[in-house]
């Protein structure tokens, strides 16, 4: 096992490769789509983003069975945001209290940005092949998808032709799927302390 005491990480998690496409005016990375005006500079952008995907020091190893556990309540708690009404679709948020042990194992080899200064971790999962991608990921074909009577079902929207098109200055109206853990901190009148790690989903839902 190696240890990288610069980067205060410990090399022993798989590292997926990131997916990039060239364009006229630089290289795109395809999960955050931003632009580097030479081969170089994606290249130096993917290696620092293979960095955020080995376990930093300190931080424990969940037995498999309990990540395994959790992934299946994440998609059970999806699930609750896919309701039946169409004045339901739309984005959706979730919020809620998660150990960084437990997003960690969850989400390694898909960590994409990582905040040392507050202690945040980001996913985000777009394009055609990302619904399979978290399929496989979650171990469920219906990860994101709840069927309701009368052939209707809602969905999340991770891909969106016309929309990708449009080449949106706004990331966030892009149709994905953001998860991200962080530290939320209080600090009262006597200066007493304390902080929790939370999850944060969100995404965009459709009707058919």
């Amino acid at each position: 096992m190696a240890i990288n005491t610069r980067h205060n990480f410990i090399s022993s998690e798989p590292i997926v490769l990131i997916p990039h496409i060239a364009l006229q005016q630089g290289f795109k990375c395809e999960i955050c789509e931003m632009i580097y005006k030479t081969k170089r500079g994606l290249t130096c952008h993917q290696r620092i983003v293979q960095k955020y995907n080995i376990r930093r020091k300190g931080l424990y190893t969940l037995p498999l069975q309990a990540v395994k556990q959790f992934k299946a309540d994440l998609v059970h708690i999806i699930g609750s945001k896919l309701k039946e009404h169409y004045s339901w679709s739309g984005k959706q948020t979730i919020t809620f209290p998660c150990l960084e042990s437990l997003f960690f194992g969850a989400f390694k080899g898909h960590i994409h940005y990582y905040n040392r200064r507050n202690h945040s971790y980001k996913c985000f999962f777009h394009g055609p092949d990302a619904y399979s991608q978290l399929a496989s990921l979650f171990k469920n074909q219906n990860w994101g998808r709840k069927f309701f009577s009368n052939d209707q079902q809602t969905f999340i929207l991770l891909f969106n032709a016309q929309v990708q098109k449009a080449n949106y200055k706004k990331k966030s109206e892009l149709p994905r799927l953001m998860v991200e853990w962080k530290t939320k901190s209080k600090r009262d009148a006597k200066g007493n302390h304390t902080s929790a790690g939370y999850l944060h989903l969100s995404f965009y839902t459709q009707q058919i």
